[in-house]
């Protein structure tokens, strides 16, 4: 059974589908009306250019008395095409002659409106015909009078006009359209291709339709998911408020408790210089400590406090937004909804992303702080992703300057970075003994997310170091997928790996980068 919902859209779609007729049916009958025009107007041409208006009556009464019938028939066939003749045995010269039987007339099948009948030809003019007479004077008589004479009546001409209006020889055509006839040939294609027409714009229309319903749909399950995660992060930034004001209470009870407690021990020592010394000291100390901490409480406070009217003020001005359905609206609140950054490196890794031509465009999608091992347990953070319509790239930020080399094997063994001040540190990683390992642990987990899709991508890692950092010491390509470069040549990197990913694929069907992120996302 239909839902009222699905019963009311196919009501609109056969509304516009019953309009969409109307208007061709319409449009064909004006077509048509111009096609009779033509039509009447090229046969009126025709015959006045071969002059067969005004028959001879005498010709015809010739004809009938010398009874060439053959002869008698084609001149009364000839001009079917503006108006029809029928001859009468009619000798009387009343206008209405009872009684009178049709001899001979035009070919019925010459006439679009039927047969001629008797009873209907007192309406139409005629001319009497006569015998012709023998007399030299009737003879000159009847030629001075231009054909007119005293012979004996033989009969009457009747002219009926088969000249139908556009209205009655439309109607005519509606009841037999199939019919051999030149200009009903013309208004049966006029009305087929109007009908295919007005047919092929409502197949168009409603295809349209659908595709904006579902543009429409998608727009309304993004804004849901981001009013969603908009209201989670409103209440995690008011949650982390009540928790630093509950903390600087403590914080201030707990230094006023010790404060108390050295105020009371110096009152008992009040006559012991040293120990006044000190515990003053100790108390300014103390309180310099307490005042430092009730700074960074106050300072963290009025952080969160910004990120989140900052939050608010992007979910209001996105719900506010007419134009939040189209792709892209929604950027600057899914920026403000990411959470921070683990370090300014990272930060900067991402705003050069971002503010790539590229990114800019729309060619490419950035996401940070993406947990690829969903599902696997344990969570995999990567700094950053880049999503573009051929391939995944996983960026790890390294915020290490100086000189990287590797302890043996650059794939298997630490990387070390030896500071311009001779020191040496190894170069932390997430997972594994190098980032090598953790890129790769990365791409492995994203890519059992990608194989969910029907789409074929790329999937590459990309380790990258700070533009001064020397990483002549390292393989700047590992493999196939993975790649080692520093901040300056990132955005470059970035687009040569998207390059060699679409070159890969040139002949598969491409997604869209958002599509792509849905897929990963589970959506």
């Amino acid at each position: 059974m239909l839902s009222p919902r699905s019963f009311r859209q196919g009501l609109y779609i056969l509304t516009r589908l019953c309009l969409c007729l109307y208007l061709s049916v319409v449009a064909a009958r004006y077509l048509n009306n111009r096609n009779y025009a033509d039509y009447m107007g090229r046969a009126l041409v025709k015959i006045h250019a071969e002059a067969r208006f005004g028959l001879d009556s005498s010709q015809l009464a010739k004809l009938l008395l010398e009874g060439n019938l053959a002869k008698l028939q084609e001149l009364l066939d000839r001009n079917a095409g503006i108006y029809a003749l029928a001859i009468t045995d009619c000798t009387e010269m009343k206008e209405t002659c009872s009684g009178q039987k049709i001899l001979f007339a035009t070919n019925p099948a010459l006439i679009r409106s039927g047969g001629i009948r008797t009873e209907d030809l007192i309406r139409y003019p005629y001319v009497v015909l006569r015998r012709p007479s023998s007399s030299i004077l009737d003879i000159l008589e009847h030629q001075a009078k231009g054909g007119a004479g005293k012979g004996t009546i033989i009969g009457r001409v009747y002219s009926i006009s088969t000249i139908p209006t556009f209205i009655e020889d439309y109607r005519l055509w509606m009841k037999d359209p199939f019919r051999n006839d030149d200009l009903w040939r013309r208004y049966l294609i006029s009305m087929t291709t109007c009908l295919s027409g007005g047919l092929g714009f409502w197949i168009l229309m409603e295809l349209f339709l659908k595709l904006r319903r579902i543009e429409r749909k998608n727009a309304r399950l993004r804004e849901h998911d981001l009013l969603r995660d908009a209201d989670i992060f409103l209440r995690q930034f008011e949650a982390k408020e009540r928790q630093l004001e509950e903390e600087e209470r403590r914080s201030h009870i707990q230094f006023e408790a010790y404060i108390g407690r050295i105020r009371e021990l110096e009152r008992k020592l009040q006559n012991v210089d040293d120990y006044r010394r000190s515990a003053e000291t100790l108390i300014r100390e103390l309180e310099e400590e307490k005042t430092q901490q009730s700074v960074a409480f106050r300072d963290e406070l009025e952080r969160t406090n910004l990120q989140k009217q900052a939050l608010q003020a992007e979910f209001e001005k996105y719900r506010k937004d007419p134009r939040k359905d189209r792709p892209g609206a929604s950027t600057a609140l899914e920026i403000a909804i990411n959470p921070q950054f683990a370090n300014s490196f990272e930060k900067k890794v991402y705003s050069a992303i971002a503010n790539s031509p590229r990114c800019q465009k729309g060619d490419w999608n950035v996401v940070t702080n993406f947990d690829v091992a969903i599902g696997r347990g344990g969570s995999q953070f990567v700094d950053c992703m880049v999503i573009s319509r051929d391939c995944l790239v996983v960026v790890e930020a390294k915020n290490y300057s100086g000189r990287i080399v590797a302890e043996g094997d650059l794939e298997n063994t630490a990387w070390l970075c030896h500071s311009a001040d001779g020191t040496t540190m190894e170069v932390k990683s997430a997972w594994g003994t190098n980032p090598y390992h953790q890129v790769r642990e990365y791409t492995m987990s994203l890519m059992n997310l990608v194989k969910r899709g029907r789409w074929k991508l790329s999937i590459y890692g990309v380790i990258v170091f700070p533009e001064r950092t020397d990483i002549a010491g390292l393989d700047e390509k590992i493999g196939k997928f993975y790649r080692v470069t520093t901040f300056d040549r990132l955005v470059g990197l970035l687009g040569n790996l998207d390059a060699e990913a679409r070159r890969m694929n040139a002949f598969t069907k491409r997604p869209s980068p958002e599509q792509i992120e849905n897929l990963i996302r589970g959506k």
